[in-house]
């Protein structure tokens, strides 16, 4: 649901966003978590080429489906109160996974990704300080809603950073061109003085042969 999310707000894989990117360190060694596991995040978000977002999407909702599904009021707080502890765990693990420390240039927060408008509003109603408790530990709760606006603000951004890499673009061929057309003027100063010099070389010569005083020419003539 997240990848077809991202793909259909304009968003190209391997470009604006990587999916399970195994996160290898400076040495090239694949970093491990805490408990041994291989450092993978579902999603790394590239808001532009020096910026990112960790998004997980992770989130379990076999306890939603038993609120939902339940015939007593009873059995529906039990697996509400489930659901919400099984968020609320979720939090602490993306909190302990200390993404933002080792991907580069990551945001020091990571969106936490629920895939169900529902239990996402379920949750949410739960408990209201449920937001701030996953603000506190530097994780964002969003639904596909929250995710749509987040992907539109990510493509203005993407634009912006086009348009900046254009305008620094036609910038440097400007200066470019001004530098070939500064030199082109050179050369042409290069070819006046040739010519200057030729001409002068030509009246010489032909002062010499024809024109001038005791030339060439007439001393043949003479003779």
């Amino acid at each position: 649901i997240l990848e077809e999310l991202l793909a259909s707000n304009g968003l190209t894989k391997g470009i604006h966003f990587d999916t399970q990117t195994v996160i290898r360190g400076k040495d090239g060694k694949v970093i491990k978590n805490d408990d041994g596991s291989t450092m993978r995040p579902d999603v790394i978000l590239h808001l532009d080429e020096r910026r990112e977002v960790i998004i997980d999407s992770k989130v379990s909702l076999s306890n939603y489906v038993d609120f939902c599904s339940a015939t007593t009021e009873d059995e529906r707080n039990t697996s509400l109160q489930k659901h919400l502890l099984s968020v609320k765990n979720h939090i602490k693990e993306l909190k302990d996974s200390k993404y933002q420390k080792v991907i580069k240039n990551s945001a020091d927060f990571i969106m936490m990704f629920i895939p169900n408008e529902a239990a996402y509003l379920t949750a949410m109603q739960a408990d209201n300080t449920l937001w701030k408790y996953a603000y506190d530990n530097h994780v964002v709760i969003i639904s596909p809603t929250h995710l749509i606006s987040v992907l539109k603000l990510v493509d203005q951004l993407w634009q912006h950073d086009k348009q900046t890499k254009n305008a620094v673009k036609i910038a440097e061929e400007t200066g470019k061109l001004y530098n070939k057309f500064a030199n082109f003027l050179d050369d042409l100063m290069t070819v006046d003085k040739a010519l200057t010099s030729s001409r002068t070389a030509y009246d010489n010569a032909m002062n010499k042969l024809k024109t001038g005083k005791g030339n060439i020419l007439s001393r043949i003539e003479n003779i």
